[in-house]
């Protein structure tokens, strides 16, 4: 692959060609397979995946106590899958998925940590990642693009994020100007995280706007976050069976800004849910992705109809033309690399994708 990925209004093109380009694969987090090899690329070719996101940390790159010296094994992992990924005609996502002073997540015994708004070091040191990386693979064009933060919960308004995400694209554009930046919503502001709350933002509320000529907006779909993470080992409030669809669980939706829908748990809600998510891209025009999506191995055991939820999201996700990553292909939680049945319906959605309205 010799030329760069662009955006063209709310799609995606390879510059020099004319068609349009999908994302659609799996995330592969470096914890989780730290050595990439020939074996799992060629699995992935198989099932018909066009696009790899190479999640990490913080950590993986750099000790707190030296953040300035970047570890070698991380550039070396980054390199061996741009390797893989010429090979098999894919393309790589970049994501920091662990950023230092950061912890959104609901898990027992574990604190949340918002002093990624409140430190400027640990702020500097989150730019100069990613102008490091930027600069080290500005010339590569099998990676699309980097994705700079995960799941961001904000200690007070957006705009700290929406400050925080434009000075590191200027740091990038310093270096690179090839690739596109992804820019996730925010799932909270006032240190209050939406699965604590139980209200959402709309979505002029959770995106933020960003300043450049190559960004797409993301967001992740784990509708809804009591049947996926059922039985959560981290999640105290998920500790209850359930299953997909069951019109006898409605799901009380309700927005900061007033809206509020009562729905059963089905696919009808799975795709609300997803037009809801959708509106922003369609009103600024951009591309619009799910970084992640998936759901527990949990889901799949005792008629609780995993399997059926993931046919139903991947059928939302092709129709909306939305581009998409499946988390964790080998992750110890979600991943599916040793469900057959589910790795079938991956292989159908990768290779029988079906566009009805074209627009992300």
């Amino acid at each position: 692959m010799n030329n760069f990925v662009s955006t063209q209004g709310h799609k995606l093109v390879i510059e020099g060609a004319s068609e349009e380009l999908h994302l659609r694969g799996v995330a592969i987090y470096k914890s989780d397979r730290p050595k990439p090899s020939q074996e799992d690329y060629a699995e992935l070719a198989n099932l018909g995946v066009n696009t790899v996101r190479l999640a990490f940390a913080y950590h993986h790159f750099y000790e707190e106590g030296t953040p300035e010296v970047y570890k070698e094994d991380a550039w070396r992992w980054i390199d061996a899958h741009i390797a893989l990924a010429r090979q098999y005609q894919m393309r790589l996502i970049l994501q920091n998925c662990g950023v230092e002073g950061s912890q959104f997540v609901p898990i027992a015994d574990l604190p949340f940590d918002y002093s990624i708004w409140t430190h400027a070091e640990l702020q500097d040191r989150f730019i100069s990642l990613w102008r490091a990386i930027a600069e080290r693979y500005q010339h590569e064009p099998e990676i699309v693009g980097f994705s700079l933060f995960c799941e961001p919960v904000v200690s007070e308004t957006k705009e700290q994020w929406r400050d925080l995400a434009q000075r590191t694209i200027h740091a990038i554009r310093e270096v690179d100007q090839n690739h596109i930046v992804f820019i996730e919503r925010i799932y909270g502001e006032n240190a209050v995280r939406r699965e604590v709350s139980a209200v959402e933002l709309a979505p002029e509320e959770a995106f933020v706007n960003v300043k450049d000529h190559r960004v797409i907006y993301e967001f992740y779909f784990f509708e809804r976050d009591e049947y996926t993470h059922q039985f959560a080992p981290w999640r105290s409030d998920t500790q209850t069976a359930r299953a997909y669809p069951d019109e006898q669980w409605l799901i009380h939706y309700r927005e900061r800004s007033g809206l509020e829908r009562h729905l059963p748990f089905d696919r009808a809600y799975l795709k609300f849910y997803l037009d809801r998510q959708l509106e922003f891209g369609r009103a600024q025009k951009a591309p619009m992705a799910i970084w992640a999506f998936g759901a527990l191995k949990s889901c799949y055991a005792e008629n609780r109809g995993g399997l059926q939820w993931l046919k139903d999201v991947l059928e939302l996700f092709n129709e909306q033309g939305v581009h998409w990553t499946l988390w964790g292909y080998y992750d110890e939680d979600f991943g599916i690399h040793a469900n057959e049945a589910a790795k079938a319906i991956l292989k159908s959605a990768l290779e029988n994708p079906t566009e009805a309205n074209g627009h992300s």
